[in-house]
Parts: structure tokens; sequence; C-alpha cells
């Protein structure tokens, strides 16, 4: 019962002198697109797909297979013929089969014709391309017997390609109970380009007449591919309709099905539900990725544990494969499943649509659902850096970090790939890798190994932690840091090694750590801080005011000042500063980790605007320093300054 896909047909050419079993044509649909090797000439593919009896035995029917046993020549009482609606026609002779169905008895074969037109359009009208022959099956209750014809326009300076119409050639439904709806749906798809289009049914005038030979009260089509039909009468009708781009309705395209209305029964095979709601959306697939869907299927109401289920596909597309049916079907504990896979390729970027049926043992088949499949180009994945929860900008966390408080930053990256992998590392702001001696993450950090979670929808997230924990000579420490997420090439495919593209997404903030404050660990006394700054308690105490007494035992996270800020003046060198207040270079350097001990002798500012907001931290030992000053002399003469009390003699000024 299975559908076998591109596989061969095991039949000879149809017995002559038989009697006329009807006509075996059963479904056809065009489209076309021009030829990307050749975009400046007005060349064209055709691509006509059409399905046939495949237990046919008439006078004027043949299918006569070719003799490297893949191909097949396609007859009739009128042979079916291309009409390219410039004069020239074409014959299906090189038809490949593509799929066929013992069960629903019917094979599906496509030919591919290129043809070069005179001009892109004629004569600002899009070229008229028929496909016509004879003769349709006799078992229909509209136009059985007879020759059909499909019409689709071309015009290549409004479109480089058409819709295709993707369908399964019969669409069952069965008769309902009595008392029930009759008016039934099934959904026709487009593929390649299927947004914007507009479905209406024949257009008049030509050889499939409008209203369906009085069965307009049978078939509705409306946008979008909407086909209700009136199930209440047994048999089989043939339904054509045809798919017209919104923004150019001239550029149309055909298709022409049968409908099979059966008995009522309630061994109908149908989709389980997961399978249903695979069909209600639409799926994203990726160049150089997997794609995988389980279609699953049971019978209805079965008694009998003989019976069983398969599946009928329709093409599929290149480079994709079903695995066996695991599972018989026979009711909805015990479903048949059967999964597609496809890696697409990059010439496969765009829309693709796969359509099913669930097929018994008794003949019976449900209506078709078709998998709708949007291949686009992978996309770069996007990198962000959080800390506590907040996602921090390019100036980092809205508070500067406390020596003695470990943090944790996570730096994630985003793919909308479920199926990609993520590297995170730490970069320049250019997304290139450091170089030996270059700082990428702040000392003493530690960078964690990576791990990945499964986000809302198929987004697929992976994630480090940068643990941070400031040391004493931290203080003032401001850099900026970068960091990359980079995805993968995929699985190679179409002659590409790395369809996926590897790509990059850098994010950089900016980590600063604040002067002149310490947070107190467990144990932590003022002499044990103040000696890490080869300091006494004296000086710490006399810095921080909310310690009423040096001996009170400090609490862990209690915050000590162990310094003083100091507004840096236009002009001031760092040495100067140090000497001024008793400090060694690498005293001050421990407190400032913004300044080099080989750039103490430069100025950091030279005007009052670039120092505004420049500060240093300062430990002043009242031993080493100068305790004369700058302004110390100018008021000397004035009553109310303080030296002409307290000192007898001004100090002289510092050396510069």
């Amino acid at each position: 019962l299975l559908l076998a896909l591109a596989l061969l047909l095991a039949c000879s050419a149809g017995a002559q002198g038989q009697s006329d079993a009807g006509g075996h044509f059963r479904f056809g649909t065009l489209f076309w697109k021009r030829v990307e090797s050749e975009p400046m000439s007005n060349t064209v593919e055709i691509t006509i797909e059409t399905a046939w009896r495949r237990s046919y035995s008439s006078n004027y029917f043949t299918a006569a297979q070719m003799p490297d046993h893949t191909l097949m020549q396609i007859n009739g009482k009128e042979s079916p013929v291309l009409d390219l609606g410039d004069g020239k026609m074409m014959y299906l002779e090189k038809v490949k089969i593509t799929a066929w169905s013992q069960a629903e008895d019917w094979f599906l074969g496509e030919q591919v014709f290129r043809h070069t037109y005179d001009r892109p359009n004629n004569a600002g009208q899009p070229w008229m391309v028929s496909f016509k022959g004879c003769c349709r099956m006799k078992e229909l209750r509209n136009n059985a017997n007879q020759a059909w014809e499909m019409k689709m326009g071309i015009d290549m300076l409004k479109a480089s390609m058409s819709p295709r119409v993707v369908a399964l050639p019969v669409v069952y439904f069965s008769k309902p109970a009595a008392n029930l709806p009759t008016q039934m749906m099934f959904n026709l798809r487009t593929a390649m380009a299927y947004d914007d289009i507009i479905w209406t049914a024949p257009v008049p005038g030509t050889n499939a007449p409008a209203n369906y030979d009085g069965l307009s009260s049978v078939v509705r089509i409306m946008s979008p591919g909407n086909v209700t039909v009136d199930v209440a009468q047994e048999g089989m009708l043939h339904v054509t309709a045809y798919a017209h781009m919104a923004a150019h309705p001239e550029i149309m395209v055909p298709v022409d099905v049968i409908v099979r209305i059966s008995p009522a029964a309630n061994t109908d095979p149908q989709f389980d539900e997961a399978t249903r709601m695979l069909f209600a959306k639409e799926h994203v697939a990726r160049p150089g990725f997997e794609f995988s869907a389980d279609i699953g299927g049971f019978m209805g109401q079965n008694t009998d544990p003989a019976n069983y289920v398969g599946f009928t596909v329709g093409p599929l597309p290149e480079g994709a494969h079903l695995s066996t049916v695991r599972g018989k079907g026979t009711s909805p504990s015990d479903v048949a499943v059967m999964t597609l896979r496809w890696t697409p390729c990059t010439h496969q970027i765009g829309k693709s649509v796969v359509c099913f049926d669930v097929v018994n043992s008794l003949g019976m088949a449900s209506t078709q659902k078709c998998l709708a499949i949007n291949v686009v180009a992978d996309a770069a994945p996007a990198v962000s850096v959080s800390l506590g929860g907040v996602t921090l900008g390019g100036m980092g966390s809205a508070n500067p970090l406390l020596i003695g408080v470990s943090y944790v930053f996570q730096v994630t990256g985003t793919d909308f790939n479920s199926k990609d992998m993520l590297m995170i590392k730490p970069t320049k702001a250019d997304g290139s890798m450091c170089g030996p001696g270059e700082a990428c993450i702040p000392p003493t950090s530690m960078m964690s190994a990576p791990y990945s979670w499964m986000g809302p929808g198929t987004n697929m997230s992976t994630a480090v932690n940068l643990t941070f924990a400031p040391k004493h000579n931290h203080g003032g420490y401001v850099m900026q840091h970068c960091f990359s997420a980079s995805d993968s090439c995929g699985a190679p495919c179409g002659g590409v090694s790395c369809p996926g593209v590897i790509q990059n997404t850098t994010t950089c903030i900016t980590i600063r750590v604040d002067r002149c404050q310490f947070v107190v660990r467990q144990g932590q006394e003022l002499q044990e801080i103040a000696a890490i700054y080869n300091s006494d308690w004296l000086q710490l105490w006399s810095l921080n005011h909310q310690l009423s007494n040096p001996d009170v035992n400090l609490m862990p996270g209690n915050i000590v000042n162990i310094g003083h800020l100091y507004a840096v003046q236009p002009y001031d060198k760092p040495q100067d500063v140090a000497v001024r207040f008793g400090m060694s270079d690498e005293a001050f350097a421990t407190l400032n980790a913004d300044v080099r001990i080989g750039a103490m002798g430069m100025e950091q500012c030279q005007s009052v605007t670039e120092c505004s907001s420049m500060r240093w931290c300062i430990l002043p030992s009242s031993c080493e320093g100068a305790s004369g000053s700058i302004y110390q002399g100018a008021y000397a003469d004035q009553p109310w300054f303080a030296a002409e009390k307290d000192v007898l003699a001004t100090p002289p000024l510092p050396a510069k």
C-alpha cells in the first residue's frame, strides 16, 4: 500500500486491441521559472506534472517505458501536447516517474521542457501556454471521456518564476451519514512563491468549462486555495483551479485533480492528532540542517486486526527520504508512523510542499493534507550579556562592581535554528581573536564550559558563565570586553561544503570596578584590610565614620572605605599626586587599576571639562605626604586664615 517514490514502474505499454476502458488522465499541473544561468535570455523551464491510471488498458493510451527504465513516453487518443503560445509545440516523450500508488491506481511523473522565447512577453501580454490532450476518465461525473486543456501565463518582465501547485492526484472524501453536513473542504497549496495567491475556477473559454458542466453548486473555489465539495453523491469528478500571483493576476498556473467520494464507512483511515497539528502551520528549514516530521495515521473503527494502513505521498523535494512505516495503524493506540527526513541545500531556498494521505488495506483513503516547508538562509545568531538576570548594554551594569564581591556574567548566544551548534568565545570588538598578551576577559576571571537549552519556539541557546571577583588591586578597573557567538556550517549538501555559512555576532560591554570601596568577607577585620594596602587601622578608621569603634566586628557584606576620592585637576600627574599624599607609585597603582606604573609621569587631562569625571583613590600618609599646599601662603595676610593662628611660618611648597 505504500507509495513508492522515484521508483521504476515494472509495466509495459498498454495492450493494443483491447476494449476501450476510457481515458486515463487523472491529474495535471504546470509551472515555470526563468533559467538562472541565462538571466539575460528569455529562456524558461516549464515543468508538467501529470498522473495517469496505473492499470491502463486502451486502444489509444500508451505509456511506453524507455530502454533505460527511468522515463516513459505518454500517448493517447489525442497525444498530450504542450503548446508554447509562440507556434512551437512539445510532447510528453520523456516523463520521469516520481511516484505511484497501487492502492489508488495511479502513477505520477514529470517532464521539464526548456524553451527560449523571442521576447520576455507577448507584446505586453503574457505568453499563454496550454497543455491539452484526450481523454479524461469515463467514470467522471463531469467531462467524462472528454479532452482536457489547462492554460498558464508567462511574463518574464513581471516575475522570474510562477507559483507551483502541489497536490495528490486523487483527493478522497467519504459520504457522511444521514443528517450530517455534506459540505467538506480540502486545501490546495502552492510552493516556490505561495504568498499572496488568488485562486479562481476555470477560465471561461477554455476546454475546461466554467461551472464544471453544471456542478457549480457542488464545487466552490475560494482563496487561499480552499476547495469546498458537496459530497452528498458518491462517485468521481474533476476539479480545475487556477492560482494567480496577486500582484500580476495574468501570471497563473493550473491544477486539475480528481475528487473521489466513497460510501460512508467507519473504517476510513485518518491522520492522528499530532500529524494534523503539523499540517496546520508552516515549518522552517535551513540549508545544511536536517528537517524531519513524523506522519501518523490509523484506521477508524476497525474490528479486523488484519487491516492496516500506509501512506500516499506526493513528489518529494530533491534529497528528501521516507522511513519505513512503523506500526500497523489498526487503532488510535496503534498509530502507523512514517518519518520524512530532508536536508535542504542552498539552491533549494524557497517554499516546498509535500502532500500525504492515509490509505488502508481496504482501498480507502483519507483526505489529503500538505506539509508546507519554507527553506530560509541560516540567520546569524544573537549574543547578549546579562548580570543578575538583567541584560547589559554597551556601558555595562548601571552600578560599578565592588572589590570583594563575586559576579557571574552570563554570555548567551541564541539561534532561531534549533539544529545549529553555537560557540561562545571572548574576542576583540571586530570579532577577531585576541592575541598573546591581550586581555579578552578581566584579570583573574574564569569562563565556564558551555551549556545549552531550548527556548521558546525553535530557539536554541548556548551560554557560558564569566565569573569575576574583583581583587584588592582592581579598584578603578575600566575595560571594554567583547564576546562573539558563532554558528556552524551544517552538513555538506549539493556540492557546497558549508551550506549553513559560519556567521559571527559580537557584543561588547564595559566592566567598571568602583574605587576606594572594599566589601568585607567572612572573618575580615579592619587591621587585616589595612594590611592589604600597606596601611594601618588608624588610617582606615578615620576614613569610615560609620564605624563607631575600630574593634567592632565587621559583618560580611559591609562596605569599608579604603581611600579618599580625589578630583583630578588639569595637568595632574599620578606621580606628583602620589608624592604629595605620601604614596609610592606601587601603592597608587594598587588603588587605581586604570593607571599604569609606566604612565605615572604623564598628565591625565588638560582641561576642566576633560577632567570633570576623573577621580583617583588616595590613601594619604600624614608622615610621608607634603604638609604644605599650593594655596598655603596665598591668604597669609588675612586674619581669618588659619595659618595665622596655627603655624609660625609658612612651610615651603612641595617640590614639583
